[in-house]
């Protein structure tokens, strides 16, 4: 009673009269603990017999925590039933003749009783009784009243989480009795070890024992501290201190020994090596009994999948509203912003971005200071991030190796909001591993994937920009500038070094009228520049010629460059994407023997003054060919070399009719026959009359013909759809699946998503898709597709929405059927003249040319291609456009 906890005997505390039984089952339910002293005349009691049955019963069905007390009795015999136990078995089997099953009730209580961790007078306190109840008290304070773990002052948000921990752990379910494993990860700050501690306080009175081994990583990094780790994992469920265990392999061996019967709670916070779970909780196999459950947070999603947990739980940023409320906890001690303070708090909360140590680090720093000061305050954070911040963010950045640093620092200063594949074509010039690298990335929780761009929370990286901010106080040492300031006082002042690799002036919407004057000596010193763009920058006033560019540039985008034509002396050798839009360009380059073998996108959209295309003849591998919008074209170099371009784009540059014979010449040309997928974005209102099928409304059946040539087969499908434009006065954008259904064989699947733009005002759209049927395809059979099987295709809107704006006028589908032998012949003929064009070039090859005639006042048409991120699409007015090769 003296500490606290309220106990009764059933021989005291239940009347006489009553029916002891009843009450004593009450009594035991109603209860947490049961403590059973076994003494040398214990099993002649059937009353007693009977509470040690019904005690069992509830350990194993309730978590009812069961500690038996061994008096002046050895728990062997207790197990065997021997000695005065013998004995004692005898005479109530011969006493309960008529009832042998419940005789062997008692047997298998007692043997179960015996196997049972708890006291014993002798080995625990050498006889001395005193000693003895100290213990036990001791140990029952513990079971009672386990150490709640501190979690958070202003717990805003967790218990729905909780809540859903609790579901994926599966309590009090029928797989209660098995081992689950649980990973949660997620960005630091994020909130991880908050959440694992909370769950821990919630759920830790079910288990026999329960351990929560904080800050592994941390502590795992110091001498001996796996071993340390082991010793308080084995202290906090035994509750025995262990000797000295010496090395790894001997806790291994003892956590194993100890643990591998018992139903624990065990939670590992912050792991990042798989060493740390094999020394604490596998090694193969479990070390923990059944019914256990194991929580492990980490930063690194893909250590999870490697140490192949059960459920993984990603711990995602706060929403606003709780954001908000938090924030205004540490900010104003209550769950709201004071009066005067709405209006700057919604602004701190938004620049925390729902990351709760950035918000309770913010908070607490604002408290009971001015508006003036939250205003100056925050300016600092974003200039130069909290340092108790930028520690526990760098923690991931520092795990990585050095080529997987380099692409985290080129995506937070250069690549945020840019198409994965758009990063990856520069990257890999660059001899990063780009598709490995932004794999570590995404796993780590430092990159995210959004609609294939690239993103990145905004503390991350603000993180990446200070780590760069940190090389130097010299903006002209540093490895990467991006900030206006920086990059115009570099530029000016002639600043610029050997270090830099990367330089972005992109100038702020209301500086973007001023004028600019820069020498292009500038450069002349950033030997090893890799990345260059220059946008928003409308007046540049450049001075001198910029044959100081680096050689080592890759990526060059210089949007309203007041250069005529690029200097036939700058080196281009190593560029991949040069991307000029909107410049004052006549002519890309006056190049005549040169060969720019590794560049794969040209975009030169709405350079209004270009008349003369490059010579296509120079650059063997482009990929992507943007001429959008260039309307006093009139001379196109080598077109027929665009044959192995996967995209191209001349919106705006033609009339109608030159459209269609220009395109015809270039679908005259042998392509590569079967580019895996293929998209065609199109004004029109019906489906080209060389469709094999087509019908109004949005969908289509067919059946698959007959081929009267047995060498003739079915290498790929063209499907298209016309979309009508309901509302001309509401922009709109989606995806259209496309759903491919054959009748016969009973398969129905979704094969492609078009991505759809509907701009105000905007006419009918035709949308083209081709699919081949090779290995890769998803249509389901689609090489297996035979005579008279019946295909119905349909276009369905992923947004219901969408049909207030837009609707499908008509759909049609095209078999691309061709000889067995063309497709071989068409493959090995791309292979040549790809090696053949750099011989072409050299031997004075006659190059075609296609020049045309046209007005100058032919509209631009923008029209979204499905390549390119909305977002990017809205921000710069232009778009990618495919053109497909003959199809029948």
């Amino acid at each position: 009673m003296r500490t606290g906890i309220w106990t009764f005997c059933d021989d005291n505390e239940l009347p006489r009269g009553e029916n002891i039984s009843k009450e004593l089952i009450n009594a035991i339910h109603g209860s947490r603990t049961s403590l059973v002293i076994f003494s040398k005349d214990y099993a002649s009691s059937s009353w007693c017999l009977d509470e040690l049955v019904q005690i069992l019963h509830c350990k194993s069905t309730m978590n009812h925590i069961f500690i038996p007390i061994f008096y002046h009795v050895n728990p062997s015999d207790m197990r065997k039933q021997t000695g005065t136990f013998a004995e004692t078995f005898d005479r109530l089997e011969g006493r309960f003749q008529e009832d042998m099953e419940r005789v062997q009730r008692w047997r298998a209580a007692f043997t179960e009783a015996a196997d049972c961790s708890g006291f014993d007078l002798q080995s625990d306190a050498n006889g001395f009784e005193a000693r003895f109840i100290e213990k036990i008290v001791e140990q029952v304070l513990y079971k009672l009243n386990p150490i709640c773990l501190d979690v958070v002052e202003h717990p805003v948000g967790i218990d729905f989480h909780v809540e859903e921990m609790k579901t994926l752990l599966q309590l009090g379910t029928s797989t209660t009795t098995k081992l689950l494993i649980m990973g949660m990860y997620g960005m630091g700050g994020i909130g991880k070890t908050t959440l694992a501690k909370a769950v821990y306080n919630n759920i830790c009175n079910g288990f026999e024992g329960s351990s929560c081994l904080l800050n592994v990583r941390e502590v795992s990094e110091k001498s001996n501290g796996l071993i340390q780790l082991q010793e308080q994992l084995l202290f906090d469920i035994l509750k025995v201190k262990i000797l000295s265990i010496g090395n790894v392999d001997k806790g291994i061996s003892l956590i194993k020994q100890r643990l591998h019967r018992k139903s624990v709670l065990i939670v590992l916070d912050d792991v990042d090596q798989l060493d740390q779970i094999y020394a604490l909780a596998t090694d193969g196999e479990w070390f923990f009994g059944p019914g256990s459950r194991v929580i492990i947070t980490t930063r690194d999603e893909h250590l999870l999948v490697k140490l192949g947990v059960n459920y993984s739980y990603k711990v995602e940023k706060m929403n606003h509203s709780d954001s908000l409320q938090l924030f205004s906890w540490h900010a104003f001690n209550m769950p709201h912003p004071e009066d005067d303070f709405w209006e700057i708090s919604i602004a701190a909360v938004d620049y925390a971005g729902g990351l709760p140590l950035a918000l309770e680090v913010l908070g607490s720093d604002l408290r009971g200071r001015s508006i003036t000061k939250w205003k100056t305050t925050l300016e600092k954070f974003r200039k130069s991030p909290d340092a108790q911040i930028q520690e526990i963010l760098g923690i991931s950045f520092k795990s990585l190796d050095h080529t997987t640093r380099e692409v985290f620092l080129d995506i937070a200063c250069f690549f945020i909001g840019v198409n994965i594949e758009y990063v990856f074509k520069i990257l890999e010039e660059c001899g990063f591993f780009p598709d490995i690298a932004i794999n570590i990335l995404v796993q780590k929780s430092l990159v995210k994937i959004d609609n294939t761009n690239l993103s990145m929370h905004d503390l991350i990286r603000d993180m990446g920009r200070e780590i760069v901010r940190q090389e130097s106080r010299h903006p002209g040492m540093r490895s990467r500038l991006w900030s206006h300031e920086d990059v115009l006082k570099v530029l000016k002042n002639h600043m610029g070094s050997e270090v830099v690799e990367g330089l972005s002036l992109n100038l702020p919407i209301h500086d973007q009228d001023q004028v600019i004057s820069l020498e292009s000596e500038a450069f002349a010193n950033m030997k090893n520049l890799r990345l260059l763009q220059i946008k928003g920058v409308k007046n540049l006033k450049l001075q001198g010629c910029i044959e100081h560019l680096s050689k080592e540039l890759r990526w060059i985008c210089w949007h309203s460059c007041p250069l005529r034509f690029l200097p036939p002396r700058l080196h281009l050798e190593n560029l991949v994407v040069l991307d000029m839009q909107y410049s004052k360009i006549k002519q890309v380059w006056t190049l005549e023997n040169n060969v720019l073998s590794k560049l794969k996108v040209l975009n030169l959209s709405f350079c209004e003054d270009l008349t003369k295309s490059p010579n296509f003849l120079q650059v063997p591998n482009l990929e992507e060919l943007i001429l959008e919008g260039c309307y006093k074209l009139v001379d196109i170099q080598g077109f027929e070399n665009l044959a192995f371009t996967k995209v191209v784009s001349l919106e705006g540059c033609l009339e109608q009719e030159e459209e269609i014979d220009f395109v015809k010449s270039l679908l005259e040309l042998q392509w590569p026959f079967m580019i895996e997928r293929r998209q065609i974005y199109l004004y029109g209102d019906e489906i080209p009359n060389w469709f094999s099928h087509k019908r109004t409304g949005s969908s289509i059946s067919f059946h698959i013909p007959s081929l009267s040539d047995q060498d003739r087969v079915i290498k790929g499908l063209v499907f298209g759809v016309v979309c009508r434009n309901k509302d001309s006065l509401q922009a709109w954008h989606g995806e259209i699946s496309v759903v491919f259904h054959n009748k016969t064989k009973g398969h129905r699947q979704v094969i492609h998503r078009l991505f759809y733009y509907k701009p105000i005002g905007s006419l009918n759209h035709l949308v083209l898709l081709q699919v081949g049927l090779g290995g890769g395809s998803k249509i389901p059979y689609g090489q297996e597709m035979t005579n008279g099987e019946e295909i119905e295709v349909s276009f369905e809107f992923e947004c219901s929405q969408a049909l207030e704006y837009v609707g499908v006028k008509e759909c049609g589908i095209h078999l691309i059927i061709q000889r067995e032998e063309e497709a071989g012949s068409m493959v090995m003929y791309s292979e040549k003249k790809k090696k053949m064009m750099e011989d072409d070039l050299m031997q004075d090859t006659p190059v075609t040319k296609l020049t045309r005639h046209r007005p100058h006042n032919w509209p631009k048409v923008w029209k979204y291609d499905g390549i390119v991120p909305f977002v990017s699409y809205i921000e710069r007015n232009t778009s990618t456009f495919a053109l497909l090769h003959s199809l029948g």
